[in-house]
């Protein structure tokens, strides 16, 4: 099984304004609590707006690479094989081997982990 990681389609969350924090609970005789009933049946958990910056920080590095022509490939071996990374050109050229750890790394100015 393989996959190539090219730009972010929809994942980005700009558009949308950050959510008040949580109100603190209120006295007897207020306003009921409201709750997204949809999200509830969902079973969906709440996303912290740290995650959504995460996943904007992702989407704007794979539009960099695909800018220039190139993706992270990712791969695996076999039943239960280990993960493995490959930066590849646009014709699906491997340039290199990419470690985990440098995959994670990307677009930061720390060094790569022994991932």
């Amino acid at each position: 099984m393989s996959f190539d990681v090219g730009p972010a389609q929809g994942a980005s969350v700009t558009h949308l304004s950050p959510r008040a924090a949580p109100a603190s609970p209120v006295d007897e005789g207020a306003f009921a609590k409201v709750y997204d009933l949809a999200k509830v049946r969902r079973g969906a958990p709440e996303v912290p707006m740290a995650v959504w910056d995460e996943v904007d920080r992702a989407a704007a590095i794979a539009a960099d690479l695909a800018a220039a022509g190139r993706t992270v490939r990712f791969t695996t071996s076999g039943e239960g094989g280990r993960v493995r990374a490959e930066l590849v050109d646009s014709s699906g050229n491997v340039l290199r081997p990419i470690s985990l750890g440098e995959v994670v790394a990307i677009g930061t100015t720390d060094p790569p982990t022994a991932a």
